[in-house]
């Protein structure tokens, strides 16, 4: 079990926000924040803004695509002149002032969202939304803020929630625990989505209402990652699998008073689909004793970034694969068609070494170094459908491939052990040989077009003869 907690652990640290997204994200704030405290004919209203939502509570995962930023005001909500509608257009169109695209702005249920807010920066996905608040006795208790469905103001408490997250999160209560299970159960339900409803761009339920369904149901009792996991699911599947409507979740900020979600009972239903074949598969996987077994089971829930098992992967190996440079990768055929990227088509790689025929665990992309003389499995896993085209590409670099004449970086069709063509184009087998840091990549084409491709997987060899 302890191992099993150490992979979970890497799991962590592989869906934990990078640095430049953590950046992007104090940058975009910022900038609105400075002007719209500054902008003609809306500053007067300004008293202060503060931010929201999981980037704020520690709970945001992987690319930061939203940013809740709660703007603080003193509109005077009795006067009709301040309706929530009317608020919320004087936002709008302030907003529309700070950028060169005025027709970015757009109306939420209580907030305006900015989907473009660093346009200088081309790399940057991520959305703002600005919620405008009314502070009723100081800006530390109940706020009212404005929904344009019922057209009222209404009562919200962000730094009530994010009070609440910090005391469970406390190690008096959960010893730390609960922020990471926060993260773990978005990531499941964002990789879930992705295989189960891939054309869905925003699919609910959104990551806050499953963030307060974790927060209701998480057990402080648990110790493991594994078994923490596995109560939250058993927790919801007891609870509401027999559910006929969407639950009503407290508010974490407000006694008394329940999430507002417009998700609907189809799409609940999909979300306990995923909670009840999840919890079977969790289950197998952490009472396996078939170590990789376990970690291929788990990595079925999560994705990529949860690693299989390796036995003999140290962090002496691990630190050796940091001098595996590659220096020069000129050589790479780039690629054949074009390429229409749109998250819609996943392909993910898991790798496995054979001496023989015996399977000797699995490998991690940059994960230990592998001596020369061993065979790699390759498997993608895809959940595109209908007929495509599957294609490899392996790029070996460094000074030992160089002299060999040993240099890839074509593609090609998925081969045998043996060398021939494979009659399971998602299943590939390679040799190691060479000492330096190669890369292997899969692509999926439909129709003359790259609609998805794996992350690069990285492998580190060392040959004893160079």
């Amino acid at each position: 079990m302890a191992k099993l907690n150490d992979l979970f652990e890497t799991f962590l640290s592989n869906i934990n926000p990078n640095e430049d997204a953590v950046k992007y994200a104090i940058d975009a704030h910022l900038s609105i924040r400075e002007c719209l405290e500054k902008t003609d004919d809306f500053k007067e209203y300004v008293e202060g803004s503060f931010l929201y939502g999981s980037y704020k509570r520690h709970t945001a995962v992987g690319d930061i695509k939203d940013i809740d930023i709660v703007l603080l005001t003193n509109f005077d909500i009795e006067d009709d002149k301040n309706s929530p509608r009317k608020v919320l257009r004087k936002l709008k169109d302030a907003l529309a002032r700070c950028y060169d695209d005025p027709e970015d702005p757009q109306y939420q249920r209580r907030s305006i969202r900015i989907d473009d807010p660093l346009p200088d920066n081309d790399e940057v996905e991520m959305t703002l939304d600005i919620i405008p608040a009314v502070v009723i006795t100081d800006e530390d208790s109940p706020l009212k803020v404005p929904d344009r469905d019922v057209e009222e103001w209404i009562w919200s408490h962000p730094r009530g929630h994010l009070k609440r997250m910090t005391e469970l999160n406390d190690d008096k209560y959960s010893k730390g625990r609960l922020i990471p299970l926060v993260k773990m159960m978005k990531w499941w339900w964002k990789y879930q989505c992705e295989i189960i409803q891939p054309d869905v761009e925003r699919p609910k339920p959104k990551g806050f209402w499953v963030e307060c369904l974790t927060m209701e149901s998480f057990d402080k009792n648990q110790t493991s990652w594994a078994d923490h996991f596995v109560a939250v699911l058993e927790n919801i599947s007891e609870k509401y699998s027999e559910s006929e409507n969407v639950p009503e979740l407290q508010d974490p900020g407000l006694e008394g008073e329940v999430i507002k979600t417009n998700m609907t009972t189809a799409e609940f239903d999909i979300f306990m689909e995923a909670v009840i074949e999840s919890l079977e598969i969790a289950s197998l996987a952490r009472d396996a004793s078939d170590k990789l077994k376990s970690s291929e089971l788990w990595k079925d829930l999560f994705g990529d970034e949860f690693p299989l098992y390796d036995n003999e992967e140290t962090e002496e190996t691990r630190n050796q694969s940091c001098k595996l440079a590659i220096n020069d990768f000129s050589h790479v055929q780039p690629p054949l068609w074009p390429l229409r990227l749109n998250n819609k088509y996943k392909v993910r790689l898991d790798a496995f070494i054979y001496k023989g025929n015996k399977k000797m665990g699995g490998i991690n992309s940059n994960g230990r170094v592998i001596q020369s003389g061993v065979n790699l499995k390759f498997i993608a896993c895809t959940n595109a459908k209908g007929n495509y085209e599957v294609h490899w590409q392996v790029v070996n670099t460094g000074e030992h491939a160089r002299q060999e004449g040993g240099l890839r970086g074509k593609f090609f069709k998925a081969k045998l052990r043996e060398g021939e063509l494979s009659s399971n184009p998602l299943v590939n087998w390679e040799y190691t040989q060479y000492t330096g840091k190669h890369w292997i990549q899969c692509f999926i084409v439909k129709d003359g077009v790259c609609v998805g491709q794996s992350k690069k997987f990285f492998v580190n060899v060392k040959n004893p003869n160079f």
